[in-house]
């Protein structure tokens, strides 16, 4: 059976990197829970690139389960309230204007942004209770399901870190678009594959059953191509904080790899990564304050990018 593109729907794609699923177990597990369910029984997954519009996909797709996303949830750095993306969108957006936002969360973005009118969708009843109990309204369903009812109804259609969690991305992208109003803005943040991320080893947070799609800008860039949309915008988060000593493990791994030829992998178990992980954790706490200076920050992980809906 051929693999088609989760967006292009297109069979011109090249396989990157098989990986085992037993594996993903294993990386799960330093989240205290156990992924075994989540897939389904399948032994091994692809991650693929789409050579027309440049999205890597994992298929087979595993998307999480509401019990593991009320898990990650758990964590207090799951759903941030201070994200550079909220301060970035909340410029494309008007006091008179109505805004729906997919995949909500608890409500963070809500709260920091002037809209005549909000509604957020949001799967998780957990994160939705919580956004609720701060007066913010919040509808348990799909965007596929609140479009057949809100045809034309928003100005701003926005979901952040969103999409690539999403394994049906052309339904989620036009149902979108459905509910935008003629020459509305849709806002899109998802991590950029453009970013150090793609020199990063068993980084769980961004491989199934968590991610199944991973953007480039070229990727986003692509997306008119395929919708009735326009791109305004495409904007790159500076280095957080957070994320200093994956940045400097991902550029001593970058080093060492094509020093011996090598291909960086999705989850590596040897003693080389070993090795190289102990080593950034140690220049981690030398560099951290040279990466403190906007001058030397390097590009961060998120990328926001802004479309408008083209009448046709």
């Amino acid at each position: 059976m051929d693999v088609l593109s989760p967006l292009t729907k297109s069979s011109n794609v090249s396989l990157v990197e098989i990986i085992k699923t037993v594996d993903l177990v294993k990386i799960y597990k330093q989240f205290q829970f156990d992924i075994t369910e989540e897939l389904q029984g399948i032994q091994e997954i692809g991650l693929y690139h789409c050579d027309e519009s440049d999205l890597y996909f994992f298929y087979p797709s595993i998307c999480g389960s509401e019990k593991f996303y009320d898990h990650m949830q758990s964590f207090d750095w799951y759903y941030l309230d201070d994200k550079n993306e909220y301060e970035y969108a909340s410029k494309f957006i008007r006091e008179s204007d109505s805004v729906l936002e997919i995949g909500c969360g608890k409500g963070a973005f809500a709260s920091k942004m002037s809209a005549k009118k909000y509604i957020g969708l949001e799967f998780s009843r957990k994160a939705s209770k919580t956004a609720t109990a701060l007066g913010i309204t919040v509808l348990n369903q799909s965007i596929q399901v609140h479009e057949s009812n809100h045809s034309e109804e928003y100005d701003v259609v926005c979901s952040f870190q969103v999409l690539e969690h999403v394994s049906n991305i052309d339904s989620f992208i036009k149902s979108s678009l459905r509910c935008l109003k003629p020459n509305g803005l849709l806002i899109f943040s998802v991590p950029s594959f453009d970013s150090f991320s793609r020199y990063t080893t068993n980084f769980s947070l961004d491989m199934p059953p968590h991610h199944v799609t991973r953007w480039t800008d070229k990727a986003l860039s692509s997306l008119v191509k395929y919708f009735d949309i326009e791109l305004l915008e495409i904007l790159h988060e500076p280095l957080q904080l957070a994320h200093r000593q994956m940045y400097i493990q991902a550029i001593l791994r970058r080093s060492l790899t094509d020093s011996f030829k090598q291909k960086v992998k999705n989850i590596d178990f040897t003693w080389n990564n070993s090795i190289v992980s102990f080593i950034g954790k140690g220049l981690n706490k030398i560099l951290a304050q040279g990466l403190s200076d906007p001058i030397f920050s390097p590009r961060g992980i998120s990328v926001l990018a802004v479309y408008r809906k083209v009448n046709t």
